[in-house]
């Protein structure tokens, strides 16, 4: 096999016909067709079925793909680490960060990774850990953050823990429930719950209505976005549970508040994943450095230990 055999399989997969790929790579289609086909041949198996608007994988060319891509990610970050060790200031990042990590730490940890590698292309998206633990296993992302309850999760990730966590009821300013000291106060009350939180035993609030032997919180709204979470809850008289993160980002303070006087419920830990026995590059070791610690500064802001 050869690279440029890659290189021409994944440009059809992306642009979806031979003919797109042959375009976007300035190669002749039947260049690209030869190329497909002693790929096909050599592996024993059809790649893409052909259609009239142009080819799609098999599911043997899905499996073929996935591995060549992550062969391709795994090419460039050597190319890239070579380049770094002898002092290039170039390369690409890619990482995944939950909401909370987001606001609590990416701020200041990108701020100082763009000081030092002013021309690097740094990739990073918002997610929980389920959605991208098959890119982060095939090495297309290089680390994530995020709060993560450990349990069944692979060996093959090594995973560092970074503070502990906790979630707060939120409400908008001025709610007439503010002043609720327990739970049991809040059984009429109707919620949102937000798909980018964490889930876990301990921290799950249905779980916690639950326990007290109250019956299952009204949720009438189910946000997928962090943006959407924000903006209902600030705007209704709809409660959520967030994590504590989102509090003390500075530009949402005036938007919601905490319950105050309901107790802080326990959440996953804040950690870093990345695959195990597999080192980053230089670049992304520096990034993940300074998420670590961002980590260390806002566990002492929380502590109210941080020196003025």
């Amino acid at each position: 096999m050869k690279l440029s055999q890659f290189r021409d399989l994944l440009a059809v997969v992306e642009f979806g016909s031979l003919r797109g790929a042959g375009r976007h790579l300035g190669i002749a289609q039947p260049v690209i067709t030869r190329s497909i086909r002693e790929l096909e041949r050599e592996l024993g198996v059809s790649l893409f079925e052909r259609h009239a608007k142009g080819v799609q994988l098999t599911d043997m060319g899905q499996a073929f793909v996935r591995r060549v891509e992550s062969f391709q990610s795994e090419l460039r970050r050597a190319k890239e680490e070579i380049g770094q060790l002898k002092g290039k200031m170039t390369g690409e990042v890619t990482v995944a960060l939950s909401t909370a990590s987001c606001m609590a730490l990416m701020p200041s940890a990108v701020a100082a990774f763009q000081r030092r590698y002013p021309d690097a292309t740094l990739k990073i998206s918002e997610t929980l850990f389920q959605p991208v633990e098959a890119d982060l296993s095939d090495g297309k992302i290089d680390f994530w953050i995020g709060p993560l309850d450990q349990t069944g999760i692979s060996s093959k990730f090594a995973v560092e823990r970074l503070f502990d966590n906790h979630r707060r009821v939120v409400a908008r300013k001025g709610h007439i429930l503010a002043d609720a000291r327990s739970l049991k106060d809040l059984t009429e009350a109707r919620w949102v719950r937000p798909t980018l939180s964490t889930r876990s035993t301990e921290g799950d609030f249905d779980a916690m209505f639950d326990r007290l032997g109250l019956p299952s919180p009204k949720i009438v709204l189910h946000a997928r976005s962090a943006l959407i979470t924000i903006l209902i809850v600030a705007n209704s008289d709809l409660l959520t549970v967030l994590p504590q993160q989102w509090l003390d980002f500075a530009p949402m303070r005036d938007l919601y508040q905490a319950l105050d006087l309901i107790e802080p419920m326990v959440a996953a830990p804040m950690c870093i994943v990345q695959r195990k026995g597999m080192p980053l590059t230089p670049m992304a070791e520096y990034l993940c450095d300074r998420m670590r610690t961002a980590a260390a500064q806002y566990e002492r802001r929380q502590a109210g230990t941080v020196e003025l």
